[in-house]
């Protein structure tokens, strides 16, 4: 059996915490990062709810405000955090419910009154399913920093043993 210096088995076992702790580390700032949009995401499309809700209204009494509150839907619709939707990582059920509100969107800004007062019960549904989906996508991520974490602190308590 060889001996070896107990610097070198000291030094041996730093460079490994240090390796984990850097790699965690990184792991969970990447994933924060991802997601420090997610409230932003989230906020808006509950506001998105809130205007569907509004030219519902409109629809029922006055609705010489309808055209300007279908603009601003459509602007926030298009709102640039949901533009990051678009990327590799996003989980393909957020990126499908994103994509549905903007296929049903289309349909039925460009569908008549009566139409449109039939259809909007069921978008504010699938407003409902987008808001859920980004929060369960939110979720995902802290769960991952949080097993990164673990791992970090699982692996910072290993001790070396003599051989």
């Amino acid at each position: 059996m060889v001996k070896r210096p107990v610097s070198t088995s000291l030094a041996r076992a730093f460079f490994y915490i240090a390796l984990l702790s850097f790699l965690t580390t990184g792991i969970a700032l990447l994933t924060l990062a991802i997601g420090l949009r997610d409230a932003e995401a989230i906020n808006i499309a509950g506001y998105m709810r809130m205007q569907s809700y509004r030219m519902g209204y409109d629809l029922q009494g006055d609705r010489t405000e309808l055209t300007q509150h279908r603009q601003f839907y459509a602007q926030t619709l298009d709102s640039p955090v949901f533009h990051l939707l678009a990327r590799w990582y996003v989980p393909r059920e957020v990126h499908e419910q994103y994509t549905t509100l903007l296929v049903n969107w289309t349909m039925m800004d460009a569908g008549d009154l009566d139409w449109y007062q039939q259809n909007i019960v069921r978008y504010v549904t699938q407003i409902d399913h987008f808001v859920l989906a980004l929060q369960h996508y939110s979720e995902r991520k802290m769960k991952i920093v949080v097993a990164t974490s673990m791992i970090g602190a699982a692996g910072a308590n290993v001790h070396p043993h003599d051989g």
